[in-house]
């Protein structure tokens, strides 16, 4: 295949989504050329080339605040998005534009690049109506929901084909009306560079009698912690699980404290081990432990709001700023330029903030 330009648009910090990233990558390692247009927050440059791909941030940050804050949140994004995809393509002369949702009306940001004959492929990342459903409870927005039912066929319709993460999902698109052979499934997968399995040695499972599960995810009602939690308590006290849970979101104090009613153990298990067990050993001063903290997650590249939180905290038991920068400096020798300027940046928004509320 000959190299070609290829456009991905995503409503999200750019190149911190997981899949984005994978993907553009990919892209990449077969030769094409890759713009990713994505959000801007501040301190981010308006445009840089970031490990040979181009990364277009547009004036729009990420400030939900109800239905209403996101609805006028993601009209923005997608009017900023078309004009400047369609700027781009005049001398880019793009091959595929690939939008990823939320929302699934970003799709129609490409539609006047797809009128010039560019196929616009829509990765669904998530489906729609279940996650305003599920964010957006009141019983006064019911009669919207059918409004953005239609939207979600409706972006489906324009593009000319459609991926998702998984099976269920594409069977929840398919009742929606996409016709079964206009859908696909690419799911999600460990990157190998990360999780490198000769880097650790193998063992039996449960070779030590305990059962170890993980569920990872940006905190959502739909996306099950609650049901994990609860499948667990359901296990027999003869078996010694424990389950971790990683992740920050809108559904983390529902979530803490129906475990807290429910199952106050589970929830000792779940939170304490990292907050009590680690961080009240003696062998470190709390200080030291948000130094390594946010060392190790600037290291990760893919933990920004774990990251925010414990920069916040460094700050908290007695970091100063200056030091933090030393540290995030120096975490590019060791981790990259790239995890280090992410984090960077990440620390020079959270001093404004806290600057806002007049915290040292």
């Amino acid at each position: 295949m000959t190299s070609a330009r290829i456009a991905l648009v995503v409503h999200a910090d750019i190149p911190d989504d997981p899949r984005l990233r994978r993907q553009a990558e990919a892209l990449r390692d077969a030769g094409h050329e890759v713009d990713l247009f994505g959000l801007r927050e501040p301190g981010q440059r308006a445009e840089e080339s970031w490990n040979g791909i181009r990364l277009i941030r547009l004036p729009v940050r990420r400030r939900f605040t109800g239905f209403a804050g996101h609805l006028a949140e993601y009209l923005a994004f997608a009017a900023v998005a078309s004009v400047r995809l369609a700027a781009e393509h005049r001398h880019r002369r793009y091959r595929l534009v690939q939008v990823a949702t939320l929302p699934d009306f970003l799709t129609f940001a490409a539609l006047p690049v797809r009128l010039t004959g560019v196929p616009v492929l829509l990765d669904l990342h998530e489906d729609m109506p279940e996650f305003f459903r599920d964010r957006f409870a009141s019983p006064g927005l019911a009669p919207l929901f059918p409004l953005v039912s239609g939207a979600a066929r409706a972006s489906a319709a324009v593009a000319d084909a459609v991926i998702t993460v998984h099976e269920p999902l594409r069977q929840l698109a398919i009742a929606r009306g996409v016709p079964p052979q206009r859908i696909s499934v690419v799911m999600n997968s460990a990157d190998a560079r990360v999780f490198d399995r000769s880097r650790h040695p193998r063992r039996a499972f449960m070779a030590d009698g305990r059962l170890r599960l993980v569920h990872h995810s940006n905190l959502q009602r739909i996306y099950g912690a609650d049901v994990a939690a609860a499948a667990v308590l359901r296990l027999p006290d003869t078996l010694d699980v424990h389950l971790d849970v990683y992740g920050d979101g809108p559904f983390r104090a529902e979530l803490e404290a129906a475990l807290k009613e429910v199952a106050p153990d589970l929830y000792r298990h779940i939170v304490e081990t990292a907050f009590g067990d680690i961080l009240s050993r003696p062998g470190l001063d709390p200080k030291t432990r948000e130094i390594a903290t946010v060392s190790a997650l600037t290291a990760l590249g893919n933990a920004q709001p774990q990251l925010r939180f414990h920069l916040n905290a460094a700050l908290n038991v007695g970091c100063s700023r200056a030091e933090l920068a030393e540290v995030l400096m120096q975490m590019a020798v060791y981790a990259g330029v790239p995890a280090a300027l992410n984090a960077l940046y990440l620390a020079k928004e959270v001093f404004a903030e806290r600057d806002e509320k007049g915290l040292s």
